[in-house]
């Protein structure tokens, strides 16, 4: 006896809407999307419990003839296309004919529905693909679907449901992209009492945006308008300020139907590959009108992949379109302070200085070491003294002109002198600098065509980086690590020397500490180094429950979506544990009172949502991995920046507390935090040691 069987209708229907009804959204989304095709102009949504034991779905659309409303439920029912042919140019939002079938099966549902010639309604009950009622009835024009205890017969799918609160944004998320992707219709979300959704469907793509996201993405939204011969793309791209952590503001539409494509995404983060900082995603909403017959929908029952016909073309399209957009005059908001704000902290202080601009290294030099040096040993300014080369030709910045490069060669010794140097407690001076010095008028000047391309001297006046080929990065040594050099036995730098103790030489670009041990360089970065003693103090405070908030005089109301909600919910005491103190504002708002102290100063909105991004797309346990991430990233935004000049007080005191932390090697994100050059390795650059 044979093995194979046909399974029954009801079993058959289990099986499909495992397929088509994966959740409560799934749900709302095949009846909405029904609803649009019936040309209904207005449709709300009404859910209980995230839509699990109760979801309302209401339209003033065609509604369904009264032979149609029973054959509506059978599998492969639909109006939408009538023979294979159809397949090639689907211009509706369904046509697969299983969403009714598939939802009957695992729910209870009952239909109302009546068209505008019908003198009456029509209302029809089935649990779980067995019909109890069809019967007359009086209702509006257009359907309302009634679904309850979603999944009662099918406990596997039924104990996967999230909680619901989850589920809720999950709907939400869902309406929420097919209303921008149809603006001409009035969307509305309620749970109860509390409206989630609700957009004026006046055809303003723009008043659509405004209703979901709120104002503050209004302000940075840019039009996007392209045509060719095979596409019109339209919508809106935000301003690089509006990009988040993660893609979950980014809706795409091919003829109005909400897809994914990780093709098209990228086309559009390729057009802002020069504007957003790593990990950073611009908004947008783009519909692409493109013939059905270019686009293949009939490739999974939810139909949110797509297949195009020339999918590179299409990503080239989105991409001119994209960085059209872009290159409008409009990219950046301007910045202006009312006049009365400007005069609000006003003092009478002396003319204001000149700007700071760094010229060379700022160096804190010891009056006792400058006693002991000549008279030709004083500080050198390089853009004062040192020629610079134009188009081959060597000009100077002072009115001296120096016709012999053998003055150029005595002028570059001079300004490695410090460099050269041991530390100012060993007091002897190192026999290099003093061989430079000697060699000097020997060097033979036509071996060396260009003077300026010595990496030290551009590093010093701020003109050019070190040469990669020559000048790498060599990571802080451990104690025991041996040299590489067989001819200067440089001193290395040990776990017992402190940083504090070394010779301080200045900043490099008002961003590299430069010290001097012995034989060797000792390079900090101080925004990593800062952002480890930050990280490091606010995990202490962590996890010690120390109280590090503080309150704000004026409270900041955020506007987010329902899933960052429950997320931000779920995480309240983490957050607040973190400094962050906040309540729920209604309308999928919340109202913040209260920073961590180490980010005044800071949008608090920015990092607020930064950090609720991290939260949301975390899946990882709450306690350590997520609250490490948070605090990397407060810590981040506290630390002080690149291009910033420190006093000697100040770059003591970083370094101190750099020892302190005992983890002085990288920052919380793996960037190096100290480096070294050895004298061994600036020799080669010189060509000392071949």
């Amino acid at each position: 006896m044979g093995h194979i069987i046909v399974l029954d209708e009801n079993t058959s229907n289990k099986i499909a809407a495992g397929e088509v009804v994966e959740k409560p959204a799934s749900v709302i989304k095949e009846l909405v999307e029904n609803s649009i095709d019936a040309g209904a102009s207005n449709i709300s949504v009404d859910i209980r419990n995230g839509g699990i034991s109760y979801i309302k779905v209401t339209d003033n659309g065609s509604g369904m003839e009264e032979d149609d409303v029973e054959i509506a439920f059978e599998r492969h029912a639909t109006s939408k296309i009538k023979r294979a042919e159809d397949l090639d140019s689907v211009i509706t939002m369904g046509f697969r004919g299983e969403a009714l079938a598939s939802i009957a099966a695992v729910s209870s549902v009952e239909l109302q529905t009546k068209t505008a010639g019908g003198t009456y309604g029509m209302y029809v009950h089935v649990v779980g693909g067995v019909f109890k009622e069809v019967r007359p009835a009086g209702c509006p024009v257009g359907t309302t679907f009634i679904i309850k205890d979603l999944f009662f017969n099918t406990p596997a799918r039924y104990k996967f449901l999230k909680k619901d609160a989850t589920e809720a944004g999950y709907i939400s998320d869902t309406l929420s992209r097919i209303a921008l992707g149809n603006p001409d219709i009035s969307f509305r979300l309620t749970s109860g009492k509390t409206i989630l959704v609700h957009t004026p469907g006046n055809n303003d793509l723009k008043s659509a945006i405004y209703s979901i996201y709120g104002k503050e993405v209004i302000s940075q939204l840019m039009c996007v308008e392209y045509m060719d011969e095979r596409f019109k793309i339209s919508g809106y791209v935000g301003k690089p300020e509006a990009a988040r952590s993660n893609r979950n503001y980014q809706s795409l539409y091919i003829n109005k139907r909400y897809i994914k494509s990780r093709v098209i995404s990228y086309a559009v983060e390729q057009a802002y590959s020069s504007m957003l900082m790593k990990n950073k995603f611009p908004f947008f909403v783009l519909n692409i009108d493109i013939n059905p017959q270019l686009v293949d929908a009939n490739v999974h029952p939810a139909k949110m992949d797509v297949r195009f016909a020339d999918e590179s073309y299409l990503s080239r399209a989105v991409y001119m379109a994209v960085s059209k957009a872009l290159s409008s005059n409009s990219l950046f908001n301007p910045v202006s302070v009312p006049a009365k704000d400007r005069e609000l902290f006003k003092f009478k202080t002396d003319p204001p200085q000149k700007d700071y601009i760094q010229e060379q290294l700022s160096r804190q030099t010891d009056v006792n070491v400058l006693n002991k040096t000549s008279d030709k040993s004083q500080s050198l300014k390089a853009t004062d003294n040192f020629p610079q080369k134009e188009n081959n030709q060597y000009s100077l910045n002072n009115p001296m002109e120096i016709s012999d490069r053998t003055d150029e060669i005595r002028i570059l010794a001079k300004a490695l002198e410090p460099l050269a140097r041991t530390d100012f407690k060993s007091g002897a001076v190192n026999r290099e600098a003093e061989r430079l010095k000697t060699d000097e008028l020997s060097y033979d000047i036509s071996k060396e065509d260009n003077v300026t391309s010595l990496c030290g001297i551009k590093d010093i006046s701020g003109n050019q980086g070190l040469d990669n080929t020559v000048c790498k990065e060599v990571l802080l040594s451990e104690p025991g690590e041996e040299s590489d050099s067989s001819l200067t036995e440089p001193d290395m730098l040990r776990a017992d020397l402190r940083l504090a103790d070394m010779k301080y030489i200045g900043q490099a670009f008002s961003t590299y500490i430069i010290l001097q041990t012995g034989d060797e360089l000792v390079l900090v970065d101080q925004h990593a180094a800062h952002e480890r003693i930050l990280y490091e103090q606010l995990k202490d405070k962590f996890d010690s429950q120390e109280n590090t908030t503080q309150l704000l005089l004026e409270p900041v109301v955020i506007q987010i979506q329902a899933f960052e909600a429950e997320a931000i919910k779920s995480n309240t005491d983490l957050l607040n544990r973190i400094g962050f103190v906040f309540e729920d504002f209604g309308n999928n708002s919340i109202i913040i009172r209260g920073i961590p102290y180490l980010t005044e100063g800071y949008s608090t909105r920015d990092i607020f949502l930064e950090l609720a991004d991290k939260i949301e797309s975390s899946v990882n346990p709450i306690n350590t991995p997520v609250a490490d991430d948070i605090i990397h990233t407060i810590a981040c935004k506290a630390a002080i920046k690149a291009n910033k000049k420190l006093d000697d007080k100040e770059v003591r005191q970083l370094l101190t507390e750099l020892e302190n932390t005992g983890r002085r090697y990288t920052c919380p994100h793996g960037r190096p935090t100290v480096v070294r050059l050895t004298k061994y390795e600036i020799e080669k650059m010189f060509k000392r040691i071949i």
